[in-house]
């Protein structure tokens, strides 16, 4: 069983690697706004808006993770998903002794693979190129990618679960994506937002994401509040999906 889960996985991995619309966007796009922004000398300057730390340190790296992680979870995930099910995939699989659920788990472990690949980018590019600091609480950060992948892909099951085709799961995934990313603050920054629109972002999946990696990677006490978001996300999403997927 597991020798066949790996060979799907590989499987998986490869074709999504072939997409030329995946691993650029969810690859380059974070690692690009980080350049972009981070080359600019005010990034790299303290800001009295986030308490006199450097954008470069805090806001910037966060966001480039976020955006990178949304695009897997409300994007790329529910869009592969949908198509298997519309091309009945699922259904022939469902006939072999390759169980449908294996397909699940190796797009999972794929979406993760280019998760880790974006943030390693994220680290590795601004470190070396643009003066970043890393993040100063490394227990924190890894408590925040754990949450925040967990609770942001268990959304993209959900979104998946109720999609009948590709088509229709990219169209639910647009509707979360782009009010997602304003109430998160990656186009606008929080401290310029009205002041309920901040507030409500906060109980988003995403905007608590990128607001507990932000803490993280500026040292800031761990927001509480924010965790608890991503976990009920985790939790109360993965639920819904597994009651409502359908293979066919």
């Amino acid at each position: 069983m597991m020798t066949g889960l790996k060979a799907l996985t590989r499987q998986e991995f490869r074709l999504t690697m072939r997409d030329p619309a995946t691993w650029p966007v969810v690859l380059g796009i974070p690692v690009g706004v980080l350049v972009a922004f981070g080359a600019v000398p005010f990034s790299r300057q303290p800001w009295d808006e986030i308490g006199g730390a450097r954008a470069i340190d805090t806001m910037l790296p966060a966001l480039s993770v976020a955006i990178a992680l949304a695009v897997l979870a409300f994007l790329t995930l529910p869009a592969y998903l949908g198509g298997y099910r519309e091309k009945g995939i699922l259904r022939r699989l469902s006939t072999t002794p390759a169980h449908p659920a294996g397909l699940l788990v190796a797009q999972l472990v794929t979406n993760l693979a280019l998760a880790l690949a974006a943030v390693a980018l994220v680290l590795g590019v601004g470190v070396t190129a643009l003066d970043m600091a890393l993040p100063r609480d490394p227990v924190g950060f890894v408590a925040s990618l754990v949450l925040g992948i967990t609770g942001l892909f268990a959304v993209g099951l959900l979104v998946a679960a109720v999609a009948p085709t590709a088509r229709a799961a990219s169209g639910y995934g647009l509707v979360l994506f782009f009010p997602s990313m304003f109430l998160a603050g990656v186009y606008l920054p929080k401290h310029l937002m009205p002041p309920v629109l901040a507030r409500i972002g906060e109980f988003t999946p995403l905007g608590a994401f990128r607001a507990v990696l932000e803490d993280a990677w500026g040292g800031a006490s761990p927001n509480l509040s924010a965790y608890a978001v991503l976990a009920a996300c985790a939790v109360g999403a993965t639920t819904v999906a597994a009651r409502v997927f359908r293979w066919e």
